[in-house]
């Protein structure tokens, strides 16, 4: 691999704040790092920048031009460069053109941030992600973002991924019955062929949803491979065990409906499936990873889920709404920053999370409580 010195002084100054000056040691520290560029080969990348226009220098530090951040961006989608320098780019861009769009997922609740920066090992195809929760005080202090502004003071501190809580502060129920779809390792490691049992049964639990429960299922892409029916309602339905177990009685009635088209999906997918196919045990992972796990765990007291929108840390994707109908024809270049883009007016009509009556999934629920009396 070529060191491509230029090119990578010029990414690391493009992602600094407009007006931010950087000095030499700090230029040959993370350059040399990427690279391992002597100082000779950094100051005359410097020095052909300068004179190219494209970084200038005040007093004895350098800053990226206009025309210089024009350039650095056609390098986002370069595998040869600096990998969390490329996603904070593609962040500062993007957000902006559809913080509308995330906000109301954000507003009002605390927000759990995934900052990404360079892997100390591998900075050009990994990234060493920061968690932040809330800050470490007594008492808690929560990340809150209220306006486009909030929203891009953590992506200029490196925040690329936004998870917030299901609840605003101190409630004692979600806001949103969220059903989780996620794939056991051998599903996930069948490639294409395991991505499409996945849309299958994310279809499936969906139609269930609202022609057995009457909830109108909203269907979100994780942003990796996986896939959320998102659902309100008109009161909610009780506390957060209630919502917990209103995905096992989901769960359920789904394996119900599989096990009479079993041998249907077997002709399909082969042994990349157990039978039982679905599960909503969380715990003991070995155990299904030819299984699919309608997941309920982000239904608790601080639990948290990444928002329509946002970018997933470690793909890069885009976690967007998909129709319904869509779904059998959904594939990852639909989850692309610059798609995503150009298509969010008709992306977010497909989240409006209008809310259902909860009548059918309380007289379940209400069912679930008379058999533990009685069990």
């Amino acid at each position: 691999m070529e060191k491509r010195v230029s090119d990578r002084v010029l990414l690391l100054l493009a992602i600094k704040p407009k007006g931010k000056t950087v000095d030499f040691d700090h230029i040959f520290e993370k350059v040399s790092r990427d690279c391992g560029a002597t100082k000779d080969e950094i100051l005359d990348a410097l020095r052909e920048l300068i004179s190219e226009n494209l970084v200038a220098k005040k007093d004895e530090n350098f800053y990226v031009t206009q025309e210089g951040r024009k350039v650095a961006w056609s390098f986002v989608r370069d595998p040869e460069l600096n990998r969390s320098y490329r996603m904070v780019m593609i962040a500062r861009y993007y957000y902006p053109k559809i913080s509308d769009l995330i906000l109301p997922y954000l507003i009002d609740r605390p927000v759990s941030l995934i900052k990404v920066f360079s892997d100390d090992k591998d900075p050009i195809h990994s990234i060493k992600p920061i968690f932040s929760r809330y800050k470490k005080f007594k008492p808690k202090k929560y990340n809150y973002i209220s306006n486009k502004q909030d929203l891009m003071r953590y992506v200029n501190m490196h925040a690329v991924d936004f998870i917030p809580y299901v609840h605003k502060e101190g409630q004692n129920y979600p806001d949103w019955l969220i059903v989780d779809i996620d794939a056991g390792d051998e599903i996930k490691n069948a490639g294409d062929l395991g991505f499409e049992l996945m849309k299958e049964i994310t279809n499936i639990t969906a139609e269930i949803m609202e022609e057995k429960f009457n909830i109108k299922p909203y269907i979100k892409f994780s942003g990796s491979r996986g896939f959320q029916i998102w659902a309100t309602f008109t009161r909610p339905l009780g506390d957060f065990e209630k919502y917990r177990k209103a995905v096992v009685i989901i769960q359920k009635s789904v394996e119900e409906y599989l096990g009479s088209i079993y041998d249907e999906l077997r002709s399909k997918y082969g042994n990349i499936m157990n039978k039982p196919l679905t599960t909503s045990t969380v715990a003991k992972k070995e155990e299904r990873a030819k299984q699919i796990l309608l997941d309920w765990s982000s239904l608790k007291p601080e639990g948290d889920v990444r928002a329509p929108f946002s970018i997933h840390y470690k793909t890069g994707l885009i976690s967007i709404p998909v129709e319904l109908r869509d779904l059998p024809k959904f594939d990852f270049s639909q989850a692309d920053f610059q798609y995503v883009i150009e298509n969010a007016s008709k992306l977010s009509k497909f989240f409006k999370l209008e809310p259902s009556d909860p009548s059918k999934i309380e007289k379940e629920l209400g069912k679930e409580g008379l058999l533990a009396f009685f069990s």
